[in-house]
């Protein structure tokens, strides 16, 4: 038998004869990189890079068995959110990928669920089986739908049940049982900016690029494609590249990689290089940290023929990543890191960027963001959609919000320094480096009781106390037995520096801050946003806006007011 007969017979269109095809296949096993997915996308996707590779990236994961992640394209309208994902579809199987322009919570599972009998109670259930499916949900105009999928967004179960209501003609609402089954990749696109916290910590966020260079390609682009339709869908689909492309998609589903795995080795290289980029970290990282990992392991999928490989009793295949995947992977996620892991869309992000080197010292009110808006972007923007923008900035601490001294019915918005991620590393002093971090757990017997005494370890266990304790942060090197202990804390110390640390508030000037007794160490500034059920240790007052920690090593939460007073207090004690 020939060797081309054994070959997989892609759809028509891709191949115009069997040793074309059989060409094909030995070129698909070569390696790709994401430079040449790039350009191979590019032929119908221009610019876009990040963009277009993190989601053709995460729509390969559809094929594994729980590494799938969730899209949010957010964007104003006409810059191409939908036409990224659309596109990329082309390179799946049509079986795998449901686009729903619009889709209320109940009709989408009317629409795809089957009812199925259940043998021994004989009650009728709906079943919804989305086991590797991409769900692209298009110019959506409200997120109900994902409200009701919060369960399955999060991965919290491989099968979930929800209880939604029919209307009867006769006999009014009726209670239905709708099962889902499998973990799909989602693409949820939408022009609407004020998606709840609960959502967008759930999506990877992404917005189209609108750059000059990309008008001006797509521009040329839409010209092409239009002035002859047949003759620019012939060009696309005999695209050699395209075609390969293509067949390597078909041979990863065929493959069947239920696990990618990260080996221990380079685990220990993510978490390190993970937070010597994050000095202080966020609920909001627990979920970050997953979608780094998920484009490590699409990396890995992309290649799997080139991984090192392990067959399961069930016949799936689970690979390893490696360094290079890490690498890629990792430059990718710190591409959109910065405004995803403030909550923010890419283009809200860079609208920021944009305006704040023109905010000034007593803020800006919503005509003057608009006229800052129309400098920077060369458009104007109504005043509705800028006050939605100033609005969500301020929700998250960029900005903050004060009246018009000349006129109290307006607002004026401020810049909120101390959140912003340039400010972040400078808390960085109260917290342990990586590297520290990493050789607590090699050396834990030094730390703990058992460890304490003995040869070789007390000095730097007693060393290591005193700096890790209030009255040890800011003191110089203990160059003696004396200072090393609790009673000689804080003694034979210059004055200039004693008044720098929390013993030694208040000895000039105004009385250290405190709560319920306990001296204030520092403050860091929290988004009230994701901790809404939380209120102000002092009035109760809600939202928090502030973390204050005290000397004991506890912390309280504290609302905007009491948190910018304590602020103004630490700034002076520092000053003095």
């Amino acid at each position: 038998m020939a060797e081309a007969d054994n070959v997989f017979i892609a759809p028509e269109g891709l191949a115009a004869s069997k040793e074309e095809l059989l060409k094909m296949f030995r070129e698909e096993q070569k390696p790709l990189s994401l430079k040449e997915v790039a350009e191979i996308l590019g032929s119908t996707i221009k610019r876009d890079e990040v963009n277009k590779l993190i989601t053709f990236l995460s729509m390969l994961l559809t094929y594994t068995e729980e590494d799938q992640i969730n899209l949010g394209f957010l964007a104003e309208s006409s810059t191409g959110k939908s036409y990224i994902p659309l596109e990329l579809s082309w390179f799946f199987p049509s079986e795998d990928v449901l686009k729903l322009g619009y889709a209320s919570p109940t009709s989408f599972f009317h629409d795809y669920g089957e009812m199925v009998e259940e043998p021994f109670t004989g009650r009728k259930l709906m079943h919804i089986n989305l086991e590797r499916k991409i769900l692209i949900f298009l110019d959506q105009p409200h997120s109900d739908l994902l409200r009701r999928l919060r369960s399955l967004l999060s991965h919290d179960e491989r099968q979930i049940t929800l209880k939604i209501t029919d209307k009867r003609e006769k006999s009014g609402l009726r209670t239905k049982t709708v099962i889902i089954k499998g973990f799909p990749t989602v693409i949820f696109c939408t022009a609407n900016f004020q998606l709840d916290d609960q959502e967008k910590t759930r999506l990877l966020l992404l917005s189209p690029e609108v750059s000059q260079e990309k008008l001006r390609e797509a521009i040329f682009l839409k010209i092409q494609k239009d002035s002859d339709r047949e003759e620019f869908k012939r060009r696309v689909l005999e695209d050699p590249k395209r075609k390969i492309l293509f067949s390597r998609v078909y041979a990863i589903k065929r493959a069947n990689v239920k696990h990618v795995k990260i080996p221990e080795e380079l685990q220990a290289i993510i978490y390190k290089r993970f937070l010597s980029d994050h000095k202080v970290l966020l609920p909001r990282h627990q979920r970050d940290i997953g979608r780094l990992l998920a484009l490590i392991k699409a990396h890995a999928l992309l290649n799997y023929m080139h991984r090192e490989q392990v067959r399961n009793p069930d016949g799936s295949l689970t690979i390893l990543a490696n360094q290079e995947d890490f690498d890629e992977g990792y430059r990718l996620y710190r591409e959109i890191a910065e405004a995803n892991e403030l909550g923010l869309s890419p283009e809200l992000y860079s609208i920021y960027t944009a305006v704040k080197p023109n905010i000034p010292e007593e803020g800006l009110t919503v005509a003057d963001f608009q006229k800052q808006y129309y400098k920077a972007f060369h458009k104007p923007i109504s005043t509705k959609r800028a006050r939605e923008i100033l609005e969500i900035l301020t929700s998250i601490g960029l900005l903050a919000e004060d009246v018009d001294p000349q006129d109290r019915r307006k607002k004026r918005y401020k810049l909120m320094e101390i959140n912003t991620p340039e400010e972040w590393g400078k808390m960085e002093e109260a917290y342990p480096t990586p590297e520290e971090y990493l050789s607590g757990f090699l050396e834990a017997e030094k730390n703990t009781p058992q460890g304490w005494g003995k040869p070789g370890s007390q000095q730097e266990s007693e060393s290591c106390l005193q700096k890790n304790t209030p009255g040890g942060w800011g003191k110089l090197e203990a160059s003696g037995d004396e200072k090393n202990t609790p009673q000689g804390w804080g003694e034979q110390e210059a004055k200039e520096l004693e008044i720098n640390t929390p013993l030694g508030w208040g000895k000039q000037g105004e009385e250290p801050p405190s709560i319920d007794g306990k001296t204030v160490v520092f403050l860091a500034k929290v988004s009230g946003s994701m901790l809404p059920l939380e209120k102000c240790h002092i009035c109760q007052a809600q939202p928090v806006g502030f973390q204050a920690n005290l000397t004991d090593g506890s912390w309280v939460l504290l609302c905007e007011k009491h948190g910018l007073e304590m602020l103004r207090r630490l700034d002076k004690q520092g000053r003095e």
